[in-house]
């Protein structure tokens, strides 16, 4: 029983490094970490962490603002971007980030581009076709089929085994 615990926990603790290195800093875009814990966001605590990017309260986060925006200053009012260091905009939208909203690389896979999502593409939205699933009994009514185009794999090229003795 006592080896049993410790493997379990020796998975749980595998399990949060691998999720941790996964995470990619807005900031820094360094791996390992979030802008939370960013060590260069510690240094420079002018970054603007921790306040409403809308209204500019600390006592809540933009998810849960209620404030109307003035359309002439933007979404973001209070937010200070995280690469070029100006007010008003996120790090996403900034004309200095080559990356955009992908921090790792990679683009929109339907038009190539970083301003957005493939599921916020444009071209996607201009299309006036529409696709109707079929419905089967025992199926849920709610249910969402996957519109996704399956992923082309590369054969992989076979190596000689070498057995030496």
């Amino acid at each position: 029983a006592l080896r049993k615990d410790r493997r379990r926990e020796s998975r749980r603790v595998r399990r949060q490094e691998r999720r941790k290195n996964a995470m990619v800093c807005f900031h820094c875009r360094e791996p390992g970490h979030g802008v939370a814990d960013c060590p260069a966001v510690l240094e420079s605590q002018d970054m603007g962490t921790g306040i409403c990017y809308r209204c500019g309260s600390t006592e809540h986060d933009i998810s849960k603002c209620r404030a109307k925006v003035d359309p002439a200053t933007g979404p973001f009012p209070y937010a200070k971007c995280f690469i070029c260091g100006e007010m008003g905009h996120l790090s996403r939208s900034c004309p200095d980030n080559p990356k955009g909203l992908y921090a790792e690389g990679g683009g929109c896979k339907l038009c190539g581009s970083v301003e957005h999502f493939k599921k916020d593409c444009p071209e996607k939205q201009n299309t006036d076709q529409v696709t109707v699933g079929r419905w089967v009994a025992g199926m849920s009514a709610d249910h969402e089929e996957v519109t996704e185009a399956p992923k082309l794999q590369k054969p992989k090229t076979k190596v000689p085994k070498v057995v030496t003795f």
